[in-house]
C-alpha cells in the first residue's frame, strides 16, 4: 500500500491514535485510509477516531486521547498516586457535566460528568513514559473524591486511600482540608482523621 511507512509513523508517533482533523493537518483524505481499514491495519475506534492496529502503547494515554478534556479520577487516579491495591479494569475520567463524548468498546472508559469546583480542582499534568502530558487529579483531590462519594465506592475503599494517604512523607493536611472545604465534605472528612490519625 501506498504510503504505509508514513502513515504507520505517524500513527506511532500519536500513541497508536490519529483523529480524522489530524490525518487531514498531516494530508491524508479519510479515503485514503480506506485500502488501510479493509486490511485491518487501521480500526475505526469511535466516529472520527483511528487506531493503527499493531500499535502497542500505553492504554492510559489512548483512554486520555479517547476522552479530550478528560481528567483521570477515582480508581484510575488512586492507582496511579499508589493510594490503593485496587486495580480496575475500567479507565475512570471526569469531564465537564454539559459534554458528551461517545466511547468506544475498547479500553473501557466510565466518566463522571462534574462541574464548578468538582471539576475544576486539584488538576495537575503528568508525562507518560512516551513524554506525553496527561491530566489526572492530584493526590489530595483523589482522597476527597473517594469522600464524597464513599458510598458509591465502598466505605472499604475509601478507608484505605484515605490510610494511604496519611501514611505518606509528601502528604498535606492543610491542602486536603482546603479541597474538603471547597468540595463541601470537610466534616465528613474531621470525623475520618479523628478516627485515623
Amino acid at each position: 500500500m501506498k504510503n504505509e511507512k508514513y502513515i504507520k509513523e505517524l500513527f506511532e508517533t500519536n500513541q497508536g491514535i490519529l483523529t480524522i482533523n489530524e490525518l487531514k493537518e498531516k494530508g491524508i483524505n479519510y479515503y485514503y485510509l480506506n485500502p488501510f481499514i479493509a486490511a485491518q491495519k487501521i480500526e475505526r475506534i469511535k466516529p472520527g477516531f483511528y487506531r493503527w492496529v499493531e500499535f502497542i502503547g500505553d492504554e492510559l494515554v489512548e483512554a486520555s486521547r479517547i476522552v479530550p478534556g478528560g481528567i483521570i479520577s477515582l480508581f484510575t487516579a488512586a492507582a496511579y498516586h499508589e493510594l490503593t491495591t485496587f486495580i480496575s479494569s475500567t479507565y475512570h475520567f471526569a469531564i465537564d457535566k454539559n459534554r458528551r463524548v461517545r466511547l468506544p468498546e475498547y479500553p473501557p472508559i466510565k466518566l463522571s460528568y462534574w462541574s464548578g469546583p468538582q471539576l475544576s480542582l486539584g488538576k495537575q499534568q503528568i508525562k507518560s513514559q512516551e513524554g506525553l502530558l496527561i491530566t489526572i487529579y492530584d493526590k489530595e483531590k483523589t482522597v476527597c473524591d473517594f469522600i464524597k462519594f464513599r458510598n458509591k465506592v465502598g466505605i472499604d475503599l475509601t478507608k484505605e486511600v484515605l490510610n494511604n494517604y496519611l501514611r505518606r512523607k509528601d502528604r498535606s493536611i492543610s491542602k486536603l482540608m482546603e479541597y474538603a472545604r471547597k468540595l463541601k465534605i470537610s466534616t465528613v472528612l474531621k470525623k475520618y482523621l479523628e478516627v485515623l490519625l
